[in-house]
């Protein structure tokens, strides 16, 4: 896994493997509380991101998640993270997950840069087969940008998890199969 676990970047965004130079930046943009509105926990606090980003990465060091801090290329700032987890290399299955971005950088185009990068990096360098992508049934915006890069709707893992607010959420699974990657690619994806 070791191996996978690199640099990947675009014109916009580097995804750089999580390191604890990372975290301070982290803490400095989490503060928004809205970007926790669909997220189990509340990571606004930075004492309670702190703990979170140690926790992904030793998760990552263990070979059990990739988690990565999201870079804007023109500033060189750090406003976000996001994470391969669930990795199952015999069954080339894997999951993009645990992503968030500052609030001022929501809907600015950012998680399609990411999501690119993700996916160009699953299927064509990791040889993955099946990738999938979990949200919240009611959180409609991240269901939206899910079906913007092509995933389909597979399921609905329902009374899944709680909420940080102790409801108990259905979880939408959308997924994307290697054989829809060449196609989601050169349509969804051209400007890239």
């Amino acid at each position: 896994m070791k191996e996978f676990y690199r640099t990947l970047s675009d014109g916009k965004v580097s995804l750089e493997p999580l390191n604890l130079d990372h975290i301070e930046s982290l803490k400095e943009v989490c503060g928004d509380q809205e970007i926790w509105r669909w997220f189990t926990v509340d990571l606004s606090p930075p004492e309670e991101m702190e703990k979170w980003m140690l926790q992904l990465l030793a998760e990552s060091n263990d070979g059990k998640k990739m988690t990565f801090a999201v870079k804007l290329r023109e500033t060189g700032q750090i406003i976000g993270s996001t994470s391969y987890g669930n990795i199952e290399w015999k069954e080339k299955n894997i999951e993009i997950g645990w992503t968030w971005i500052g609030g001022d950088f929501i809907g600015a185009g950012i998680n399609k840069h990411m999501k690119f990068l993700m996916l160009c990096h699953a299927f064509e360098v990791m040889n993955i087969e099946r990738l999938e992508l979990r949200t919240d049934k009611i959180n409609v915006r991240s269901r939206r940008a899910m079906e913007k890069i092509g995933a389909r709707h597979d399921g609905t893992l329902r009374n899944h998890r709680y909420t940080r607010g102790g409801r108990r959420r259905d979880t939408v699974v959308y997924g994307i199969i290697k054989s829809e990657w060449k196609v989601i690619k050169s349509t969804i994806f051209k400007d890239h």
